[in-house]
């Protein structure tokens, strides 16, 4: 499996995710025909977010588009696909602890019908927040080190795909199935 973590252009993310956060979107996404794999470990999370495949489940549940001004519109990366739209639960995001089960953050993306389609979580926690709480360790979840994508952010992330096929892998940032029109 091909990580997009290691490759030389995720050093220019920080400022192209920051700039592409004010950018919004509206196209439709292409459709993606193959069936969606999700890893085992990761089924319980999948079934127990799947009522949020309805926005306004989640917006009901106080997910909201953006986070405190940033991270509004359609994040994407020219030419190695995109993430959506990021829907984020203020609490969660306020609370410096991580759980598996409960990412701070779901993330969608225009579908081919036009509605917005649920394709990711995302577990999110600023560094800053993190290390008050007495962490030197980055968080893990899922056997998997959250990471810093956007220094200007400086928040630690992780992506997990458990609604759309993602051909880079689960948890890979970037999903080249996915676009910002």
């Amino acid at each position: 499996m091909r990580s997009i973590h290691n490759q030389p252009m995720v050093k220019t993310i920080p400022a192209i995710l920051l700039a592409m956060s004010l950018v919004g979107c509206g196209s439709e996404t292409p459709e993606v025909h193959q069936p969606i794999r999700v890893p085992n470990e990761l089924t319980p999370l999948r079934a127990s977010h799947a009522r949020y495949q309805d926005i306004a489940n989640a917006l009901a549940d106080g997910f909201q588009l953006g986070y405190r001004g940033v991270v509004t519109g359609c994040v994407q990366m020219p030419g190695v696909g995109a993430m959506g739209y990021h829907y984020f639960n203020t609490a969660k995001m306020d609370d410096p602890t991580i759980d598996e089960m409960d990412p701070e953050v779901l993330v969608y993306h225009t579908g081919p019908d036009g509605e917005l389609k649920l394709g990711a979580v995302e577990w999110v926690v600023p560094k800053v927040a993190w290390e008050a709480a007495g962490n030197a360790d980055p968080p893990v979840v899922y056997e998997r080190q959250l990471h810093i994508i956007n220094p200007v952010l400086n928040w630690y992330v992780e992506h997990a795909w458990v609604y759309d096929s993602n051909p880079l892998g689960v948890f890979a940032d970037f999903n080249p199935d996915v676009t910002c029109p």
